[in-house]
């Protein structure tokens, strides 16, 4: 419980420091957390603490409650099932499966605004949703060292 309650404050760190130091296209440090802490906890954890963070997301954007609750929640179970997959979990592996998430929550909020809120992003370039996945893989990239994930026999090594 404590681990989820520090880490739910590294989410709002990290959604203030997007807000603080990112105009327009960001990259989405919540879900890269989600996704560290799945790998690193499991999945029930990784999911709980994906919806924690979604509705702290939501709460504070006012549109709707629910569409990063979905994605964020469906990105950590999906991750963890990729990990639990994977025999040797690596940078490139993780790069992959981050950019991978990224996409999907991008889709799945998109399909819950325009659903659910009537919010059109019919008109919305696709360099916007690709900038906001390349930033996102950057930001893993810088953050893997921190956050990277253990192997059941040892620590992960990046050569």
């Amino acid at each position: 419980m404590k681990k989820i309650l520090l880490y739910l404050a590294f989410a709002y760190l990290a959604l203030s420091l997007q807000a603080l130091f990112f105009r327009g296209v960001k990259p989405d440090l919540a879900l890269i957390l989600v996704c560290f802490f799945s790998l690193k906890h499991g999945g029930l954890k990784g999911v709980t603490y994906g919806a924690l963070t979604g509705m702290l997301i939501d709460t504070v954007n006012g549109f709707i409650l629910g569409p990063h609750i979905l994605s964020k929640s469906l990105a950590a179970f999906l991750i963890r099932a990729v990990r639990d997959n994977i025999f040797q979990w690596n940078i490139l592996i993780n790069t992959l499966a981050v950019a991978a998430m990224s996409v999907v929550n991008i889709f799945i909020v998109y399909i819950c605004l325009e659903t659910f809120a009537k919010i059109s992003f019919v008109n919305r370039p696709w360099s916007i949703s690709a900038g906001e996945v390349a930033y996102t893989v950057a930001a893993s990239l810088a953050l893997y060292a921190f956050f990277r994930p253990e192997q059941e026999n040892g620590p992960v090594t990046l050569g």
